[in-house]
């Protein structure tokens, strides 16, 4: 099918090639183009050579023109007049544009005689009028006569046609080939653009790998900030916190309400060991306002012993400085307001919480953090006060090892449906990491005349809850002012109480606190003190090795290990030196009445182990909790070596501080003052300075 495409650039350059190209090409066609009513030319010498050759050629790829319809002889065409020989022929005449236009048709074009080299270099063959006649294609019109190659020509039509030869009626113009107008071929050449852009993203989209948010957001720091800690507690394999739901119930009227006023003055602060008087003065409230709000309360509630977490809420006139409503709250569920009735007089009440209580009956596994531990089974902050109290005497939430277990029976306070507070435990059970450890329960019990939290066997500790530092030790040497030294053979005051243990018997604090000591001391050898509430401080010497990652600064616990017997200093042998000090002066530590414990009344023994099956049935019936899933370990990168110094630098390098049992030391920190006083004379040696880890 002979194809619209343009021809060959190359016949157009005017290449003499090209040109020899086209006319042997066409050579065929000039022989025969003989129409009627055209002028007749003579043909080229070597027409019928030419012409056989062509017809050779394409001998296979034409159709034959016996199997041809036969082309009955056209009418005779429309008269119009001739386009003048010089003028131009239009620019779509040889695209065969099928839209009717004023564009000269075959029958238009002059004789073949009159085709030569001379045409325009710029025109695709020369002056269209000087070409030899071409076979046309489908779009160009019906099939050509006699001396075509695709088959025999029509009759030629003659000078003043202007819609080009005409068919018999019942006989239709053959369809046109494919073809695309300026518009459309605008249209899908668009398509074809965006399918081409498309195949190209998909395929960078394929290259490109897939990004890891959890390892972008851990590495940089761009993102928000819930976003980086999401990615930190994930890689640390902290457990997720998962927060209660809760239904809040509609309250009473608040004094924060009136903020919207702007004729009211707003003013709130905690009362933080201020007297009622001073806190309110403070923000501006007049003497007499303060007097008006205190006997509004009369009788009601008295503000001589204030909370320090206490907070108060005032709203005064901007102009007069008068109050007109008053808040005071000492929990989200006790709440004391006043307000201004239509007399202008305060009035004072307690407002309507809607006070709940409810059991919480869970377990949680203890991690690195307690705090994250607790609150992923849903507990709120506050419980580790409680369970606190509960195990005050034996040991503290401070004391939990890594890998125990807690299960707790607790109730908690409910205000307008939210949490308000934990009142009390009333069981608990701590399980230690190691499984060789005792269980310790908790009960909480009220009777007749026993009252408080008990352990199983129904004992109760003293208040003070002091333990001994080495349990089940004996008393070796007790406190004395006037004693022998058995060392320097002189009259030296004992300021402790040993304990004989042997070495690498486990050392533990006393009493909650704050280590405020470790490192050498002296005559007293590896020492560690803890300062506790009320100014008291205790000492424990001659330490064979302080317990891991105990350091000055950090909080301990009742019973938490805090190093190893030992026989460091001026020491006759191994045991524990310990110390107890009362705003700086050493008393006798047997006066805490250490492991002091209070016998379950006898009127209250069999109440007492009827309510413990009770709980313990319940305590059992509490699964024990999972650990947390093993957090993500990041490769570990090699350590870059430092880069060199320059050759002539006065810079000088700093040294690493030196490490000890308790992590870095500081050279300026001094021992506490009267650190081996009571064990001779305070002096300093090598196996002070550096004490062996094993003796």
């Amino acid at each position: 099918m002979p194809s619209a495409v343009p021809q060959n650039p190359l016949e157009s350059s005017g290449a003499p090639d090209a040109a020899e190209r086209s006319e042997e090409r066409n050579g065929g066609a000039d022989a025969g183009a003989a129409q009627p009513g055209a002028a007749a030319s003579p043909p080229a010498p070597h027409a019928d050579t030419e012409r056989s050759s062509d017809a050779e050629d394409v001998t296979d790829d034409a159709p034959d023109a016996s199997s041809r319809p036969a082309t009955p002889p056209l009418a005779a065409p429309l008269q119009s007049p001739r386009r003048g020989e010089g003028a131009p022929a239009a620019p779509w005449a040889r695209s065969g544009d099928p839209r009717p236009r004023a564009a000269p048709t075959w029958a238009q074009l002059p004789p073949p005689s009159s085709r030569g080299r001379s045409a325009a270099p710029w025109l695709r063959g020369g002056d269209p009028r000087a070409q030899p006649p071409r076979t046309p294609s489908l779009v160009d019109g019906p099939y050509a006569g006699p001396g075509s190659v695709d088959g025999p020509r029509l009759p030629y039509v003659g000078p003043g046609s202007v819609d080009g030869p005409r068919l018999p009626p019942g006989l239709g113009r053959p369809s046109a080939g494919p073809y695309l107008s300026p518009r459309m071929t605008a249209v899908f050449g668009g398509i074809f653009g965006l399918a081409t852009l498309t195949s190209l993203i998909a395929l960078l989209i394929q290259g490109v790998p897939v990004r890891d948010e959890r390892a972008l957001v851990a590495a940089g720091p761009a993102g928000s900030a819930a976003g980086a800690e999401d990615a930190a507690k994930a890689a640390s394999g902290a457990p997720e916190v998962k927060a209660k739901k809760r239904t809040p119930l509609p309250g009473p009227w608040r004094v924060s309400e009136l903020a919207k006023d702007p004729s009211v003055i707003m003013a709130s602060d905690v009362m933080d060991r201020r007297s009622f008087i001073i806190a309110l003065a403070d923000k501006g409230v007049p003497k007499a306002q303060i007097y008006r709000i205190m006997k509004a309360f009369d009788g009601l509630r008295k503000f001589d012993r204030c909370g320090r977490k206490d907070r108060f809420t005032v709203a005064m006139d901007r102009s007069t400085r008068r109050v007109r409503a008053f808040e005071y709250e000492v929990s989200a569920s006790e709440i004391y307001q006043a307000r201004e009735d239509a007399a202008g007089l305060l009035a004072g009440t307690t407002l309507d919480m809607k006070i709940a209580e409810e059991e919480v009956v869970t377990a949680f596994y203890v991690g690195k953090d307690l705090t994250s531990a607790y609150q992923s089974v849903g507990l709120e902050p506050g419980v580790l006060d409680v369970i606190d109290d509960a195990l005050s005497g034996r040991m503290s939430t401070e004391s939990f090892e890594e890998g125990s277990t807690v299960r707790l029976i607790a109730l908690e306070e409910t205000a307008l449906g939210m949490f308000s507070r934990y009142k009390k435990v009333i069981a608990l059970e701590y399980r230690p990491a190691d499984p060789a450890g005792k269980a310790v329960r908790i009960y909480d019990f009220k009777g007749q005349e026993a009252r408080g939290y008990f352990d199983e066997r129904g004992r109760q500790p003293y208040a003070g809850g002091w333990r001994s530092p080495v349990p089940g030790a004996p008393v070796t040497s007790k406190f004395n002012p006037k004693r022998m030294h058995p060392v320097l053979k002189k009259i030296m005051p004992h300021n402790g109480t040993d304990f004989g243990a042997p070495t690498g018997t486990p050392v533990y604090a006393a009493y909650r606190g704050v280590v405020d000591w470790v490192g050498p001391a002296g005559p007293s050898g590896n020492l560690v003190t803890v300062a506790h509430p009320n100014g008291i401080t205790t000492g424990y010497a001659h330490l064979s090795r302080y317990a891991p990652g105990i350091k000055s600064g950090m909080k301990v616990g009742t019973l938490q290990l805090v190093g190893y017997v030992g026989s460091t200093g001026r020491s006759t042998g191994p045991h524990l030196h310990f110390t107890a000090k009362k705003d700086g002066k050493y008393f006798d530590a047997e006066t805490l009445q250490l492991d002091g414990e209070r016998v379950m009344p006898g009127v209250d023994r069999a109440a007492f182990a009827e309510a413990k099956e009770a709980l313990d049935k319940r305590l059992d019936a509490i699964p024990l909790p999972e650990p947390p899933p093993e957090p993500v370990k990041p490769e570990a990168a090699e350590p870059s070596a430092p880069p060199p110094a320059a050759a002539g630098s006065d810079a000088t390098v700093s040294t690493a501080p030196q490490v000890g049992p308790s992590g870095p030391a500081e050279p300026e920190a001094q021992p506490p003052e009267g650190a081996g006083d009571d064990e001779g004379e305070f002096i300093q040696g090598p196996d002070l300075k550096n004490p062996s880890e094993t003796m």
